[in-house]
């Protein structure tokens, strides 16, 4: 069965990523948007499970409701006032993130590590103010 992800290139910019969501694509693995403004986006249900990196990555003000970090590096990243609400941090790596003010119902983060702390299910994401 070929791999229907065969010739899949991940977006490199906050525009093509807004481009191809509104276009109805909603599975994203292997992005790397460090650095990358996406303050208010609105990506809700979109799919970065598998090795993406956002490191140092302002999501201000985003609407994330549903997204999986599943398997990511969410590392220095801006979550303030963000809405994460059932977002999925599973087996991530979270390292120094901001989430004052994030609406945070809901969050899965089983498995994931912050600062090597490991989350179980149930736990709610911890916020480190940078």
């Amino acid at each position: 069965m070929r791999d229907h992800f065969e010739h899949y290139r991940p977006p490199k910019s906050r525009a093509e990523l807004e481009k191809r969501y509104v276009l109805g694509e909603r599975r994203f693995p292997n992005t790397e948007l460090s650095d990358a403004d996406l303050s208010g986006v609105a990506l809700d249900g979109a799919d970065f499970e598998k090795h993406s990196w956002f490191a140092d990555t302002n999501f201000s003000g985003a609407s994330l409701r549903g997204t999986s970090f599943r398997e990511c590096n969410v590392k220095c990243a801006n979550f303030s006032n963000a809405d994460l609400t059932g977002a999925i941090f599973e087996l991530a790596a979270i390292e120094s993130i901001k989430a004052t003010g994030a609406i945070r119902d809901g969050i899965k983060v089983k498995g994931a590590t912050f600062y090597g702390c490991e989350l179980a299910e149930g736990d709610e994401l911890p916020s480190w103010e940078r």
